[in-house]
């Protein structure tokens, strides 16, 4: 691990050095209650977007102690992100199920305004942030492919050309963990300025491996952190009407990744180590296992290599050319944007120390996007926005599960393929100012796809078995959006919204099968944001109707992942979000989501009933109706509530007490509603206490997260290799973690 602090370290002790000398000249700017957002691509204040959308300045994520965007289900009514072989991130119950790179996430992440493809890219640390936009609702018009179920936009504090700054934050806590972030910030003169921001992370695992042969290879401790990241950035900006931004950015996560636990022993192995009972482990045992991590693909000509980045590692680089122009009456935008990953996936499914099954994945993918954007400006009745989307993403992937069940036996699946999609879009909105508090807006956005994807699926179960799908289609779309807004009053501001979302359809690499259809879904929603004039009380609150067709859903065929599209499900609820300074110094707030989704048909088979016999409207291949179950991944009720007091002590600063309380119902994690395959009802809190002296320049202090240790799984996935017995590989949340934190600003 120590070779990774070393070009963080030098980063970092390099900002307080330059930022030194200039000490005395600096000063922190006061904060600014009112959030300026771009979800619309212009900017306005959040309480005037016609949008349910959950804004969080970096101070915000920092007070909170959100480190990550896995982290941003903390504070984001609907939002639910998880870790599993790729991150998962559903909003409102839409999401993804695909793992490969033929298929696509139901959440558009952006980094920096770039669309980020891969859902293996969707999980990565947050530093020097200017604010996270969670978008919540299809977003078909302004942001278009693959944003069904919403949209989470990252957008990091830009160069600025008139002050230098710079800040350096260090923490230490339990497990061993070290988190080291900074940046600083210069201006060259002319309008130009850099800015270069770093961090470095690593942690102790969470889960203790006690395979010897795993442990002398580095893998005794799982659910590690070992990460490190950098962003640069080039600006320029002289007040003219020419301004530019250049951003390059790279993260290197190697953490050891999360161990999956068994929730039952497959009565087929009656003498496996599964380390539990018949149904479920007990909670002393859960961060213990004896996983080998056998590379070995017996009968397989290919191997995966030896080396702990063959195993674990998610590399991302990305680059952004932000260029505006300001041509009288009209704003000419761009976003250049390329993103290279590279994602090594490794799982010791069978959780025994005798190989009995693997799951082996490892990805690299390339993008490029193009976005063009011409609006109206000033504050005429008539405001209007056109913008063409061009976006082009190739890949490779290998894909290997090893079935020698402790014989050695060539039994194995492996897939090897590429995938290709070039997609082209144009877009256009109007807004109309009708009276002086009415406002409609309509718009529109036509999207084409072209998806190619050849593979070779080999699967030896004693004979080999080889296919080669050569796979080629075409995917089109016009998703429209209907807004009407309404100023009630000058702290009111009503709205109603009809929209529609469309996610590409794809390509199921992890089985031989027909290209899968897109998503689409219709979004009836009306909602109402209330704050008063003085920014005290603020409410923002909506309900939600989802008319959602072709759903993608997985489900385990003959140890097939098979992807297949859901005949109809019908989703509706509604959100608050609420915050109020009741006295100097102290604000209270939080959140209510309420989620009722039901499938209204969906014939499936089930791999653990092989026997079942047909329900009505269904025939023998998918006997099974699932009408009236609910969406994976989506709780009934999710609440949280937040309390942060600021003490003024004059002289000698100020002292921050913050408390964070989440309560999440029970959720399933597959379509089956399977009560093994499930999480019951879940209360965490967080908690910190920070000093920052007089001038904001310094800050101490502690924080803790899952405060009361809550056990509890955020995955659950359901294995294909004992079927049709029922098998459970579960991850575990992150125990209590807790610890020290201290911060300098010039």
């Amino acid at each position: 691990m120590t070779r990774f602090y070393r070009p963080i370290r030098i980063a970092l002790l390099g900002c307080a050095a330059l930022a030194a000398p200039l000490l005395a000249q600096t000063a922190t700017a006061p904060a600014d209650d009112e959030i300026i957002v771009t979800a619309e691509r212009r900017a306005a204040s959040v309480q005037d977007v016609p949008i349910s959308i959950t804004a969080l300045s970096g101070s915000t994520l920092e007070a909170a102690g959100i480190r990550g965007t896995e982290q941003l289900s903390d504070l984001t009514p609907g939002l639910l992100v998880q870790r599993s072989v790729v991150g998962k991130i559903s909003i409102r119950g839409i999401g993804n199920e695909n793992y490969t790179i033929a298929g696509d996430p139901g959440v558009a992440v952006h980094s920096d305004g770039v669309y980020v493809a891969r859902a293996a890219a969707g999980l990565f640390d947050l530093f020097d942030i200017n604010r996270v936009e969670v978008l919540r609702g299809p977003q078909g018009t302004l942001y278009g492919r693959n944003a069904t179920g919403g949209v989470i936009n990252v957008i990091p504090n830009a160069p600025d050309a008139d002050r230098f700054s710079a800040h350096l934050t260090g923490e230490y806590g339990n497990y061993n963990a070290v988190r080291v972030d900074g940046h600083i910030n210069a201006p060259l003169g002319g309008g130009w300025a850099l800015r270069v921001a770093a961090l470095g992370s690593w942690r102790d695992g969470f889960t203790t491996n006690t395979n010897a042969n795993a442990r002398s290879r580095g893998f005794g401790d799982l659910d590690s952190k070992d990460v490190w990241a950098v962003r640069g950035q080039l600006g320029y900006d002289d007040g003219g009407p020419f301004t530019a931004r250049l951003s390059v950015e790279h993260l290197e996560d190697r953490s050891n990744l999360p161990a999956y636990k068994y929730l039952n022993r497959p009565g087929a192995l009656p003498n496996a180590d599964f380390g539990g009972g018949a149904t479920a482990f007990a909670p002393g045992n859960l961060r213990t296992v004896n996983q080998g991590f056998e590379p070995a693909i017996p009968g397989f000509t290919r191997g995966v290599g030896s080396k702990r980045s063959d195993f674990f590692l998610t590399r991302q680089t990305g680059v952004a050319l932000h260029l505006g122009y300001d041509a009288g009456g009209v704003d000419v935008a761009s976003i250049t944007g390329y993103r290279k990953t590279r994602f090594n996936w490794f799982n010791d499914g069978d959780g025994a120390d005798t190989f009995y099954v693997n799951y082996i994945q490892q990805d690299r993918n390339e993008q490029w996007s193009q976005e063009l954007q011409l609006s109206s400006k000033g504050d005429g009745p008539l405001q209007w926005l056109l913008g063409g989307f061009y976006f082009r993403e190739t890949g490779d992937s290998f894909i290997a599960l090893p079935f020698t069940f402790g014989a050695g036996l060539p039994f194995y699946i492996a897939i090897d393929g590429t995938a290709k999609t070039s997609a082209l879009a144009g877009y256009g909105e109007v807004r109309w100012q009708a009276t002086d508090r009415l406002k409609l807006t309509i718009g529109g956005r036509y999207s084409h796809e072209n998806r190619k994807s050849t593979y070779r699926y080999e699967i030896n179960f004693g004979a080999p078995f080889v296919r080669t799908p050569s796979l080629d289609r075409d995917f089109n779309a016009f998703t429209p959006r209907f807004v009407i807004a309404y100023e009630a009053s000058d702290s009111t501001n009503l709205y109603a919204s009809v929209t529609r979302g469309f996610k590409s359809g794809g390509f199921n690499l992890l089985a031989v099968q027909p290209a899968f259809e897109p998503e689409k879904v219709w979004a009836y929603e009306a909602g109402v944001k209330l704050q008063t004039a003085d920014r005290k009380f603020t409410l923002n609150a909506n309900g939600f109707y989802y008319d959602y067709t072709n759903q993608q859903v997985g489900q385990i065929v003959n140890l097939q992942s098979v992807l297949t599209n859901a005949a109809s499900s019908r989703i509706w609820g509604a959100e608050a979000e609420f915050t109020a300074r009741p006295t100097e110094g102290l604000q209270v707030g939080g959140t209510l989501a309420y989620l009722d989704t039901k499938y209204r048909k969906f014939c499936t088979g089930d791999p653990t009933q092989p026997t079942a016999p047909v329900s009505p409207g269904c025939d023998a291949a998918n006997p099974i109706d699932l009408k009236g179950n609910r969406l994976p991944r989506a709780p009934q009720w999710v609440l949280t509530a937040f309390v942060d007091y600021t003490a003024e002590l004059g002289d000698a600063g100020k002292v921050n007490l913050r408390g964070d309380l989440r309560h999440q119902s029970d959720m399933f994690f597959t379509q089956f509603n399977r009560p093994l395959i499930a999480q019951g009802g879940t209360v965490t809190a967080n908690a910190s206490l920070t000093w920052t002296s007089a001038n904001d320049r310094f800050s101490l202090g502690g924080f803790v997260q899952n405060l009361t240790n809550e056990t509890y799984f955020t995955e659950v996935l359901e294995s294909g290799a004992f079927n049709p017995q029922l098998v459970g590989q579960a991850y575990v949340a992150p125990p209590r973690t807790y610890g020290v934190r201290a911060s300098v600003k010039f």
